[in-house]
C-alpha cells in the first residue's frame, strides 16, 4: 500500500488530537481530584461508587431521623420531669392537709393550688412539637386533653410514633398521652386529691396519697423507658458514624485521584503533546514544501 503525504498528515493530526484529549483528561484529574468522573472512566469502579453514594445518602437520612427522634424524646423527658415535680408538690399538700391540724379553709386553699396543678398538667399534655401535639398519638393534629371534669379527654390518644434509624430498625420516639397522663393515673390522682380537699375529707386526702405515689412511680417507669430509647439512638448514631466513615473512605479510594500521580501524569501528557505538535508541524512543513516544488 502506497502511503501518501495526505495520509501521513491525517495520521499526524489524529495523533495530535488524541494527545490533546489525554492532556485535557489529565488536567481534569489534577484539577478536580477525581480519577473517575463518569461511568466510562472505569465502569466497574463507577458502579461501586454509585452504590456507596446511595448508602451514604441513606445514612444521612437516618441521622436526620435520629436527630428528630432525639428531640421528641428530650422534650418528653423534660415534660415527665415537670409532671413528677407537680406530683411531688401535690403530695406535699396532701400530707399537710391529711393532718389533724388542717381544716376546711386550709383544704380549700390547697384545693385551689391542686386545681392549678391539674391545669398545668393538661397544658403539658397538649404540648406541641414541630407543629404536632407531642402526645396526640395517631391524632397528632388534635389537642388530646381538656381541663374539664374527668376523664380529661374526649378521645384518649392511641397509637405510637416510630422512626426508622437503619434499614432494619425503627424505634418508638415517644409515648402517647393516654400512657403518660391516664394509664399512669397522674390526672386521676390529682383529681382525687382535689375532690377530697373540696369535700374537707381527711380520710379522702390520706387515701389520695397512695394514688399520687402510684402515679409518680408509673411516671418514673416512663422516664426510664425514654432514657433507654435515647441510649438506643446513641448506639445507632455511633454505628452509623462508623459505617459512614468506612463508606466514604471506600468511595474515595475508588473515585479520588492520587494528586501527586495526577500532576506527574499531566506533565507527561503535556510533554507528549508538545512533541506531537512539533512532529505534526514538521510533517505539515514537508508537505507544503513538496507542494511548492
Amino acid at each position: 500500500m502506497r502511503i501518501t503525504n495526505n495520509m501521513v498528515s491525517r495520521n499526524s493530526l489524529a495523533s495530535l488530537q488524541r494527545s490533546l484529549k489525554a492532556v485535557n483528561e489529565a488536567q481534569n484529574r489534577a484539577t478536580n481530584g477525581l480519577r473517575v468522573e463518569k461511568a466510562s472512566d472505569d465502569p466497574s469502579a463507577s458502579s461501586s461508587i454509585m452504590a456507596s453514594g446511595s448508602s451514604i445518602r441513606a445514612i444521612d437520612q437516618y441521622k436526620r431521623n435520629i436527630n428528630s427522634a432525639r428531640a421528641r424524646l428530650d422534650r418528653e423527658e423534660s415534660i415527665l420531669g415537670s409532671v413528677s415535680q407537680m406530683l411531688e408538690r401535690a403530695k406535699e399538700l396532701g400530707v399537710q392537709q391529711a393532718s389533724g391540724t388542717a381544716d376546711a379553709q386550709t383544704r380549700l386553699t390547697a384545693k385551689a393550688e391542686v386545681d392549678q396543678l391539674i391545669q398545668a398538667v393538661v397544658q403539658l399534655g397538649n404540648t406541641q412539637h414541630e407543629g404536632e401535639y407531642l402526645f396526640g398519638g395517631d391524632q397528632s393534629n388534635v389537642a388530646p386533653f381538656n381541663a374539664t371534669i374527668p376523664p380529661f379527654s374526649a378521645a384518649p390518644p392511641t397509637g405510637t410514633r416510630r422512626t426508622e434509624i437503619s434499614s432494619a430498625l425503627s424505634v418508638r420516639t415517644n409515648h402517647n398521652g393516654t400512657e403518660v397522663f391516664l394509664t399512669t393515673g397522674v390526672l386521676a390522682a390529682l383529681d382525687e386529691l382535689s375532690t377530697a380537699l373540696g369535700a374537707n375529707s381527711q380520710t379522702g386526702v390520706a387515701t389520695s396519697l397512695f394514688s399520687l405515689d402510684a402515679a409518680h412511680n408509673s411516671t418514673q417507669v416512663l422516664v426510664g423507658e425514654t432514657g433507654a430509647a435515647s441510649q438506643q439512638l446513641d448506639v445507632a448514631t455511633s454505628n452509623l458514624d462508623a459505617l459512614d466513615t468506612s463508606l466514604r473512605t471506600f468511595k474515595s479510594q475508588l473515585q479520588d485521584a492520587d494528586i501527586e500521580k495526577a500532576v506527574s501524569e499531566l506533565v507527561g501528557r503535556q510533554t507528549a503533546y508538545q512533541a506531537a505538535m512539533l512532529a505534526t508541524s514538521r510533517v505539515m512543513s514537508l508537505n507544503l514544501a513538496d507542494y511548492l516544488r
